[in-house]
């Protein structure tokens, strides 16, 4: 309810900041004007244009950041000669930033949907590993060993007590993943794309339609929050247990 109130707030500072002229309009365009321009590209199809083409290439990435992340910081968490080969190679490339890769990935991949995939990967798979390490790591070893004299085989061990354990840290991993995922991705857009939110922008920007341009930065707001608060879900679903910390 707090949280309501406060993007409520948010909101009508903004539009009296507007319509007192407090702000002119060319450069900031007001709540209601940004959604009186969504729902005009919502009628003409251009925004859902956008949204798909933006939301393809984050799935598709943060997908394959998803299986490869929790695969290798389990094996990094679990066996420690893995770690001990992987973890340089990880600190060596994990300060490099993704805006920096993409160049690279447009050499190596063209300016097709492969380059910006990668792209995604690269930036999210980082929080996903070291998170599902931490986790993994963090699974006491009186666990382990009471599952290990209760007869656990070496898979069931992986699957139904470090995983299982690890789950919270990973879902945390996922959450911070997901928003890397969004801000990447409208970058990438911005350099190399003629679809996708981030090209709208920048488009909107270079012809200075100021209300495209605040309705792609709403659009990419409402999509980061619902995908938060659906992984919050998820985690709530499949890790009944946890409470994270402020949480009541």
């Amino acid at each position: 309810m707090r949280g309501l109130i406060s993007i409520l707030v948010f909101l009508a500072i903004w539009e009296g900041a507007v319509r007192f002229h407090l702000v002119e309009n060319f450069v900031l365009t007001s709540p209601s004007e940004t959604l009186r321009q969504i729902g005009h590209l919502l009628s003409t199809g251009e925004l859902q244009t956008h949204v798909k083409a933006s939301m393809l290439r984050i799935v598709l990435g943060y997908s394959i950041a998803l299986v490869l992340g929790v695969v290798i910081g389990t094996l990094m968490g679990w066996f420690r000669v893995v770690d001990d080969y992987v973890d340089p190679i990880i600190e060596m490339f994990r300060p490099v930033s993704p805006l920096a890769i993409l160049p690279l990935a447009i050499l190596w991949l063209g300016i097709g949907q492969s380059s910006k995939v990668f792209v995604i990967v690269y930036a999210c798979i980082f929080p996903i590993m070291l998170n599902t390490y931490a986790g993994v790591r963090s699974v006491p070893r009186s666990v382990v060993e009471a599952a290990r004299i209760l007869g656990a085989k070496s898979d069931e061990m992986l699957l139904k007590v470090v995983f299982q354990n690890s789950l919270p840290l990973i879902m945390t991993g996922a959450r911070i993943s997901f928003a890397v995922a969004l801000i990447v991705i409208i970058a990438a857009e911005m350099v190399a794309a003629d679809t996708g939110l981030g090209y709208m922008i920048l488009t909107a920007q270079q012809t200075f339609h100021t209300a495209d341009l605040f309705a792609g930065i709403v659009t990419i707001a409402v999509i980061g929050f619902v995908g938060d608060r659906l992984l919050r879900l998820l985690r709530a679903r499949l890790c009944p247990w946890y409470v994270e910390s402020g949480e009541h």
